[in-house]
C-alpha cells in the first residue's frame, strides 16, 4: 500500500503495543521494576513511531531511510530489554525486592 501507509501502520502498531507491554507490569508476571522500564521503553517506542509517521518522502529519501533503520534496530533492542526487565524483576522477587507482594 505504499510508504505512507507503512508509516501509518508503524504508528498504529506502536500505539497498540505500548499499553499491552506496560499493562504486563501490573500483573504477577511484571512488577515495579518492569513497569518502570516498560514505561520508558514504550515512550521511546511511541516517539519513534510518531517521528517516522511525520516524515515525508523527500526527507526519507534524502537521508536514505536513516530514521527508519534506526527505529528498526531499536525494535530489536526493545524486545531484548523487555525480556531482560522481566528477568531482573524475577531475580529481585527471589530476594524479596521485586514484585507486587
Amino acid at each position: 500500500h505504499g510508504r505512507k501507509e507503512t508509516r501509518k501502520q508503524i504508528l498504529i502498531y506502536s500505539l497498540v503495543l505500548a499499553p499491552i507491554a506496560v499493562g504486563l507490569g501490573f500483573t504477577s508476571i511484571g512488577g515495579p521494576f518492569y513497569l518502570a522500564a516498560a514505561v520508558i521503553m514504550n515512550a521511546i517506542f511511541i516517539l519513534g513511531g510518531w517521528k517516522i509517521f511525520r516524515r515525508n518522502e523527500e526527507v526519507t529519501e534524502a537521508d536514505e531511510h536513516a530514521a527508519e533503520r534506526k527505529f528498526f534496530k531499536f525494535t530489536i533492542f526493545y524486545l531484548f530489554l523487555h525480556f531482560t526487565a522481566l528477568l531482573v524483576e524475577k531475580g529481585l522477587a527471589a530476594y524479596g525486592l521485586g514484585g507486587w507482594a
